[in-house]
Order: C-alpha cells, then sequence, then structure tokens
C-alpha cells in the first residue's frame, strides 16, 4: 500500500511539475529545452522561439474565445427555437440585413468547395457583434436570462476588442488576457 501511494504522489508531483514547465514556456518565462525548438516540425521551424511562444500563449486565449462564442451561437439558436419555433427562428429572428449577410457568406464558402464548412447553422455565418444585435433586436426572449439590456450591448462591443485582436493575429497584454477570462465568466454567471 505504502509503495503505491508513493507511486502515485511522485506521478502527481511530476504531472504537476511538467504543467507549471508548460505554462512557463507559453508565457516567455521560460525558454524551451534545447531541442524542442527543432522538433516543432513543418513550417513552424522556419519561426523563432519567441514568434511561437507568443502563438501558443495567444492560443489559449483562442480557445476560450472559441468555445464561448460558440456558447453564445448556442445560446441564441436554442432560445430563438424555442421562442419561434425550429421553422421559423431563422427567418423570424434574424433580422434582415444580418440574415443575408450571413446567407451570402455561406454561399461564398460553398464556392470555395476546397474549404472545409464552418458548421451547419447559419448562425456560424453571423459575426460576433451580430449575434449582440440579435439577442438586443429580440430582447424579449433573451431578458430573462440576461436582464440589462445596455449591459449586454456594451458587453459585446467590449469582448469584440479582444477577438479581433486575436483574430487577426495580435498579442493580447496580460492584463488584457485576464480581463477576458473575466468577462467570459461573467457573461457565465448572468447566463448561468
Amino acid at each position: 500500500m505504502a509503495d503505491t501511494e508513493q507511486m502515485q504522489a511522485f506521478l502527481y508531483r511530476a504531472v504537476t511539475t511538467n504543467d507549471a514547465i508548460d505554462k512557463l514556456v507559453a508565457t516567455g518565462e521560460l525558454r524551451e529545452p534545447p531541442g524542442q525548438e527543432a522538433a516543432a516540425g513543418g513550417a513552424l521551424e522556419f519561426f523563432s522561439g519567441e514568434e511561437r511562444r507568443a502563438a501558443r500563449r495567444m492560443g489559449r486565449v483562442y480557445e476560450l474565445l472559441y468555445c464561448f462564442e460558440n456558447s453564445v451561437r448556442e445560446l441564441v439558436e436554442t432560445t430563438l427555437r424555442d421562442a419561434l419555433g425550429p421553422e421559423q427562428w431563422w427567418q423570424t429572428g434574424v433580422p434582415n440585413t444580418i440574415r443575408g449577410k450571413a446567407e451570402s457568406r455561406r454561399r461564398d464558402d460553398e464556392r470555395a468547395r476546397w474549404h472545409g464548412p464552418r458548421g451547419e447553422s447559419l448562425l456560424n455565418f453571423v459575426d460576433f457583434t451580430e449575434l449582440g444585435e440579435i439577442i438586443t433586436e429580440r430582447w424579449a426572449d433573451f431578458e430573462d436570462f440576461l436582464g440589462d439590456k445596455s449591459w449586454v450591448e456594451g458587453y459585446f462591443d467590449q469582448m469584440n476588442r479582444s477577438r479581433r485582436a486575436i483574430g487577426h493575429t495580435g498579442e493580447l497584454s496580460e492584463h488584457a488576457v485576464e480581463r477576458m477570462e473575466l468577462s467570459v465568466r461573467e457573461w457565465l454567471l448572468v447566463v448561468g
């Protein structure tokens, strides 16, 4: 029994140490071990370690944004389907200008057959700020769990600043990353 507990303790320390080292490398506080940089493989090996570290750091933020934005899309579609029905949610629940842009983007994507689809739902072709517009346009459907319309309007504007920076291969400051994480947590707290 003691051997098993010692082995578990050793493995736990190894895993947590590796996790801590990975985080330090990702933030640039620790250099990658010799040989690891070259092991990146593919076209990445032609870029500096500094560039790859910054990319990994922003990759963590992109992952958060990806999950958050797709959860907003799901919330919008689910809410509108519940309120308007599965056949009418898109036509009735989404403003004409947003619907027209999304349908145009989908047609454009269909012509680029070499590129994989964005997704099945037409909401995958709607810009992030337009999701906020849909919510505020159909406020009666969202008010019960979002509460304050002016907060929602400001929230989408604020989050879009960080989203644009990440989407255009920018790098956020640590403060901006922390603010974004807090903003996502705030959204999750409000939505429930």
